[in-house]
């Protein structure tokens, strides 16, 4: 005697059950993968700035043979800041791996926006990158595992001026007053302005009043002037004593597009210039002379895109997550060299 119907029926309903299973496995996990992402900076021009980046994709075996298309968007952000998106689609993908490549541009009008949350950050700039890819074989999506990219780029750009080192200012062969020590700290940094906030403190070792007109200032970066104007007025250092003199600058942010270009174009190495002068009056006369124990000059160097070999980047990456997410995770030391001028 056969089977009967209701064994029938049970074979059929198993039979389903292989097949779901066989085919929620094959979506679920047998899928691409993103085994890396480089990137490089490609075109620079005054209004925008390109971003070229190649994505390794390792094809599950159903996607060896046979015509398969990836539609690749990519997504980077400074801060949180979105400062460049792109998309390819339909990009041929074929054999064990795939190399994708898609461009994205960063506006430079947003680098003002970063710039300002890079300093409201203490000097932390948080990179991400998210690569997403999906490849389209015979009707069927098969998105890519998530993949993440984070770097830390960090500077220190005051710290020159925050030190109790103990210096003599001098004028016309004597000296007029001893720094104690200079201090410099951030204001609140905003897309149109940073605010620098410097002092020192001095000591009038001479027997008569020294009169201070005016503090002048001028900001360069990679010779680009991006602040300048009058730090302090009228301020008297008494005969006798010691007193904290104030010199607060500023930083036209909403200049620094400029200063973004040169910065790319010069592997990611700036010099920072602050100069500082005083008029003073004496005998009469005016005098401008310059502040050596505020001004300095610092270079810097960041790797935003992790594309240099020497910029001291240590490398992990973590296991795949439950939500199929793989995330890579780089933190840039930037090396600074400090050239102050005393």
């Amino acid at each position: 005697m056969g089977p009967g119907r209701r064994t029938w029926m049970v074979i059929l309903v198993a039979i389903g059950l292989i097949v779901a299973a066989a085919g929620y496995g094959l979506l679920a996990v047998d899928r691409p993968r993103v085994e890396s992402v480089d990137n490089e900076w490609g075109t620079v021009t005054s209004e925008r700035t390109e971003v070229e980046t190649t994505v390794t994709v390792d094809n599950p075996r159903l996607l060896r043979v046979g015509d398969a298309a990836a539609d690749v968007s990519y997504t980077v952000r400074l801060n949180d800041i979105e400062v460049a998106t792109g998309r390819e689609e339909g990009v041929a993908v074929a054999g064990r791996e795939s190399e994708v490549s898609v461009s994205t541009w960063i506006d430079n009008d947003e680098i003002p926006d970063w710039w300002a949350s890079h300093v409201a950050n203490d000097e932390t700039t948080t990179v991400r990158i998210d690569p997403d890819i999906v490849v389209d074989y015979a009707g069927v999506q098969y998105p890519a595992d998530r993949w993440t990219r984070t770097r830390t780029v960090q500077t220190d750009l005051l710290e020159p001026l925050q030190t109790d080192e103990r210096r003599e200012f001098r004028a016309s062969g004597q000296t007029l007053f001893v720094v104690e020590a200079t201090d410099a700290r951030w204001g609140n940094a905003t897309a149109n302005r940073t605010p620098i906030e410097a002092s020192a403190t001095v000591t009038n070792p001479t027997p008569l009043p020294i009169p201070i007109a005016e503090i002048g200032y001028t900001v360069r970066l990679n010779g680009i002037v991006v602040g300048q104007g009058v730090a302090g007025e009228q301020f008297v250092l008494s005969p006798d004593s010691t007193q904290t003199l104030e010199a607060g600058a500023a930083i036209d942010t909403d200049e620094l597009d400029e200063w973004w270009v040169t910065h790319v174009r010069n592997d990611e190495t700036s010099n920072l210039t602050v100069d500082f002068t005083a008029t003073l009056e004496y005998g009469g006369s005016q005098r401008e002379v310059p502040l050596e124990f505020l001004s300095y000059e610092r270079t810097f160097r960041t790797d935003i895109l992790g594309s240099a070999d020497d910029a001291g980047v240590t490398d992990s990456e973590a296991g795949r997550e439950p939500a199929q997410t793989r995330t890579q995770s780089q933190t840039s030391s930037v090396g600074a060299r400090i050239e102050s001028r005393r």
